[in-house]
């Protein structure tokens, strides 16, 4: 790094550096300007909570996660946001998701007999990327022929070689999701199905039904993040359990602690590293001015590793007893499909190891350069047939 400190996750060795960076702006930049853009970060954990917490003074609304986007849930305040979300929070209540646990592990075992007997698997390509996509396709009602697709398209707007292409990556891969679910709603207005989307097409807000435009963003948000979040949460969760022996031995002899690993998964490698809020007045935080109208970037994945909050919080620990956590993020946006990431996450990880007890990593991770998130390129293991 340069003698001058920046902030600036589209770095290509962002992600090598990136608990070193963090360090490096809770201790001494708590509320972190970037010279050259203008936008803020705050990265300590009872800040970026307390700011999460507050969508009067850090809207949703205007930052650059809504950018070549339809208006969605996750760029929009209160009460549109409320009156929408509550929409969809029936599919993710607690005994639903309980009820799909069968369809999970159907899947997980599926995917592991495909390389299970081969000694050696991408469990980024083979097995991480495929759980999540195909159980929120099912969620949604995306034919499993056009699941590919936008698999493809959501992980081309996670990797990012400058904020240009960021720009531009984002922009075509919303206009393919857009007009993949443009054709797909009129598949369900002539006949409705048993799925997400029909559901969507019925609801009705004050007694109106949503727009075409308020449809579109509903179903991005939700293959994006149930492709996207889940995917690297199960990457990553295998990563650490490769780099500490013990723990992975640990949670084969007793895989009832793989709750508690999950959580620890998510604190110590967020999928979701960063995500934007606009000041909507001038606030004065650790002495620092954050202007009226700025962008503010709330650094979940820095927030996870506070000294303040965990004690020793670079160390995987499976015994940690974690009160709380932002890998979700906090408070209104709180993410929807939480309860469905942890049970989706739990299976991948109990029919990994009944399978694969006993597995290395080939070759180091390399990761993804990304402004938001936590991804491996592969996960490439080694282990006896």
């Amino acid at each position: 790094m340069s003698d001058r400190f920046v902030y600036d996750p589209s770095r290509p060795d962002f992600q090598a550096l990136i608990y070193e960076i963090y360090r490096t702006l809770r201790n001494e930049h708590p509320v972190y300007r970037n010279p050259d853009t203008g936008v803020y970060a705050l990265s300590r954990f009872e800040d970026v909570r307390l700011a999460a917490s507050d969508p009067e003074a850090f809207s949703s609304e205007g930052t650059s996660l809504g950018v070549g986007l339809l208006p969605h849930i996750q760029v929009m305040d209160p009460p549109r946001h409320d009156r929408l979300r509550r929409l969809v929070t029936v599919a993710f209540t607690p005994r639903r998701v309980t009820e799909m646990e069968p369809r999970v592990r159907e899947i997980a075992r599926g995917l592991l007999d495909r390389f299970a007997g081969k000694g050696r698997a991408d469990l980024m390509a083979d097995y991480a990327r495929h759980l999540p996509s195909r159980v929120i396709g099912d969620m949604i009602g995306v034919p499993a022929e056009r699941r590919e697709d936008f698999l493809h398209w959501t992980e081309s707007m996670v990797a990012v070689a400058d904020g240009t292409t960021q720009a531009a990556n984002i922009k075509t891969a919303a206009a393919n999701i857009y007009g993949e679910f443009a054709r797909l709603l009129d598949e369900r207005r002539r006949a409705r199905r048993d799925d997400l989307m029909s559901a969507l097409l019925d609801a009705e807000i004050d007694g109106e039904r949503l727009t075409q435009d308020e449809l579109l963003g509903f179903c991005f948000v939700l293959i994006v993040a149930g492709n996207d979040t889940t995917t690297n949460l199960i990457a990553n969760g295998a990563i650490l359990l490769a780099q500490h022996e013990d723990a992975r031995r640990e949670l084969c002899a007793e895989p009832a602690s793989l709750e508690d690993a999950i959580e620890e998964m998510l604190r110590c490698e967020s999928p979701a590293q960063a995500l934007p809020r606009r000041a909507t007045r001038d606030l004065v935080h650790h002495g620092v001015t954050i202007t009226v109208g700025s962008e503010v970037q709330l650094v979940w994945g820095a927030a996870n590793r506070d000294e303040r909050e965990f004690d020793d919080p670079d160390r995987f620990d499976l015994h940690r007893r974690i009160r709380r956590h932002l890998a979700f993020g906090q408070g209104l946006h709180f993410c929807l499909g939480a309860n469905l990431a942890r049970l989706e996450a739990r299976v991948a990880f109990q029919e990994l190891l009944a399978r694969i007890p006993d597995y290395a990593l080939a070759t180091s991770p390399h990761w993804v350069t990304s402004v938001w998130a936590r991804s491996p390129e592969a996960v490439a293991i080694e282990f006896e047939a």
